[in-house]
């Protein structure tokens, strides 16, 4: 790994809704830095960064990929990600521990669904961005009607960088609104160099406008420029860029960029842009941790003379082994060195070290604060375990996986197979959290979870590239939650004499709802001493249990306060197994009563279709049980949002392109849970 100077380190993601066209902007990253000499590309399965055998076959990223590159002698710590709902736990966990990310938006469409989902994440991390206009070669692309969709739908300002030079297929290059000069380039081929020229008269005044526009915007940022500007003044570029890095670091406006990466124009002013606005680790603000033997908080800054911190964030397991990436937030590691994970109480030793550039692994001994790298070997760290110097023992935020929303059940075709089935699924589940595995304990069939019938089909498809290992899938199934909407207070008495000591033990529960996405939540609320403090565990243990089988046809209960009010103990018969098994009935009991509810995943779908296949597609979504959220005309396409239960969305990609003549596409992510109609939920129980 090339020491450089941390101020000169870049840890950055590319993100993106699916087809935007993000890996192909990485690829022309890696050729025009050095990395690569010839260029890949993803319809030809070439593309560096998606090395996967089904990432190749399949056309699409699945898998976040690290590499690193310099440019302009900084480096560049790159993490690719995938733009499709189904792998959002990749973009998760990278934006998790980036400093920094470039936001990549196609031409035509402009805010996509996952462009959405995606920057959300990045305003719950604080990741400053920049956005890049792509595809500005493609028939429709209109950069100003995506910079407007960018200010509304995502509500920011933006900072309008460049211009476009050129339309559709005529796009050859971009007005740099900073030097007011413009950037052409003669020709699509890759190796094509640039010119810098002046600006074309036909742009000049809208050049003008638009620069006015960005000093308004930028020179609040620094006192100084504000003062020449007011008075008058023209103001260098360097400060011109001292005040689009501040205010991008400050999140107060989103620089935006412009370009066509598969026809390789705008790629090295992007790289600039990097490097001047986005932010190396100690422009971050240090992150705040928790000691792990107290509830203190501390602060941890990027300053390799601190104790050692540093966060998994990504596990992956192949025939060869377990990877396990990490970020480094403070301090530094060698070969050698025994860490403390304070998620697993465990110590790990450091082995070998990796700087990965996709697939490749380059060797290093040492990493500090910035570093972003692949340890091997470790033995007891799952993603969004904390790493670090035992003498400071500290947990930083962790990574929260979303819910699944389908099931499938899986078996392997021969009895021999069924326990490397069960060691590879683990594997997957460990290095893949929002990814679950569970047994059924009715049919004995074992049960894998998943964000979407992709996201288990590419895992199926793993394991037999991978492991030679074919297993028998179900039907995806949706994945069910169950609520209660009463609220209740229930007791029961569990006594149990059969000779010695017997069982004993009395609870008093208070059962009430939450509002949605409110989880599960237990309080104990005994007061003089009716139930001993060592017997509380046992009926929290009860009610958990209880929780996880569900009221009505076995789903696990959501959105539910159980308050343990009251009980009773004898000082013989009493354990903890038994109120364990007095809250499990009591629960039972109350939940039976408190007007128990299915509730079923819906999903945000956007369709995109001719505008005369409009009717059909909103009476197809009407019959699925959908609701029209909105519609909006973009050139002669119509795109339809709304909310349709994910039970009814099998099997739709056919439905729609047999109405559509294959013209419509859509895609859909996850949005909320909500109550199942009664005449429908009825069917859902009995089966």
């Amino acid at each position: 790994m090339t020491e450089v100077n941390p101020s000169r380190l870049r840890n950055i993601g590319i993100v993106a809704h699916v087809d935007a066209g993000k890996t192909t902007v990485t690829e022309r990253i890696l050729y025009y830095t050095g990395e690569i000499h010839k260029e890949g590309e993803v319809h030809d399965g070439t593309a560096h960064t998606d090395f996967a055998p089904e990432e190749r076959a399949h056309g699409i990223t699945i898998f976040s990929a690290a590499t690193s590159v310099f440019w302009r002698d900084h480096k560049l710590n790159i993490i690719d990600t995938p733009g499709h709902i189904d792998f959002n736990i990749e973009v998760n966990r990278s934006l998790r521990v980036l400093d920094g990310a470039v936001v990549v938006f196609d031409g035509v469409a402009g805010v996509e669904p996952q462009s959405e989902t995606n920057w959300r994440l990045a305003d719950k991390y604080g990741v400053p961005r920049l956005c890049f206009v792509n595809k500005m070669d493609r028939v429709g692309a209109n950069y100003f009607n995506v910079v407007n969709m960018i200010e509304k739908r995502l509500g920011v300002k933006a900072a309008v960088l460049q211009l476009p030079i050129g339309e559709e297929h005529d796009f050859c290059g971009i007005v740099d609104l900073i030097s007011m000069k413009a950037v052409v380039w003669r020709g699509d081929a890759i190796n094509t160099p640039f010119e810098v020229q002046d600006i074309p008269g036909g742009l000049q005044e809208q050049a003008n406008a638009y620069r006015q526009k960005l000093l308004e915007l930028v020179v609040d940022e620094d006192d100084a420029s504000m003062t020449k500007y007011l008075d008058g003044e023209n103001l260098d570029e360097q400060s011109i860029r001292d005040c689009i890095r501040k205010g991008t670091l400050n999140g107060d406006f989103v620089p935006v960029l412009c370009g066509s990466a598969f026809k390789n124009k705008g790629i090295q002013p992007l790289l600039d842009a990097i490097v001047n606005y986005l932010p190396a680790p100690a422009d971050v603000p240090p992150i705040e941790a928790a000691l792990a033997d107290s509830d203190e908080k501390v602060l941890v800054h990027s300053d390799e003379n601190e104790p050692f911190a540093a966060l998994a964030f990504k596990i992956t397991n192949d025939k060869h082994g377990s990877l396990t990436y990490v970020r480094v937030y403070s301090g530094r590691l060698a070969n050698g060195q025994t860490v403390l994970n304070t998620g697993s109480g465990n110590k790990e030793r450091i082995g070998r070290m990796y700087e990965m550039h996709a697939d490749k692994r380059m060797d290093v001994n040492a990493l500090k604060a910035g570093d972003i790298a692949a340890l091997i070997g470790l033995k007891h760290t799952d993603t969004g375990d904390t790493l670090c110097d035992a003498k400071r023992p500290v947990i930083l935020e962790t990574i929260v996986a979303p819910e699944p929303v389908i099931d499938m059940a899986i078996e392997a075709k021969s009895k021999q197979e069924q326990d490397t089935l069960v060691k590879v699924l683990q594997s997957y589940v460990q290095e893949d959290p929002s990814m679950r595995l569970k047994q059924d304990p009715e049919s004995g069939q074992l049960i894998v979870s998943g964000m979407g019938e992709l996201h288990l089909a590419m895992r199926i498809e793993r394991m037999k590239t991978e492991y030679n290992l074919e297993a028998r899938v179900g039907n995806p199934q949706v994945a069910y939650r169950e609520t209660l909407t009463k609220k209740v207070s229930v007791d029961y008495l569990h006594k149990k004499q059969t000779g010695g000591s017997g069982q004993y033990a009395m609870v008093k529960l208070q059962i009430e709802p939450l509002p949605r996405g409110g989880g599960f939540i237990f309080e104990n609320k005994i007061t003089g001493g009716a139930i001993p403090n060592e017997y509380i565990p046992g009926v929290q243990a009860g009610v958990r249990q209880a929780v996880e089988s569900g009221a009505l046809a076995g789903y696990p209960l959501v959105d539910i306060k159980v308050v343990l009010i009251d009980g009773g103990y004898h000082v013989q018969d009493s354990s903890s197994k038994a109120f364990e098994i007095a809250a499990i009935a009591c629960f039972r009991k109350g939940a039976a009563l408190a007007g128990p509810k299915l509730l079923e995943p819906i999903m945000a779908v956007e369709v995109t279709t001719p505008q005369d296949h409009i009717g059909d597609c909103i009476g197809d979504i009407n019959r699925r049980r959908g609701e029209i959220r909105s519609q909006e005309l973009r050139g002669s396409t119509v795109i339809l949002q709304a909310d349709v239960p994910l039970g009814e969305m099998f099997g739709y990609i056919g439905d729609l392109r047999a109405m559509t003549s294959g013209r419509a596409n859509f895609s859909m992510h996850f949005d909320h849970y909500n109550i199942v109609p009664e005449n429908i939920a009825a069917d859902i129980i009995k089966r």
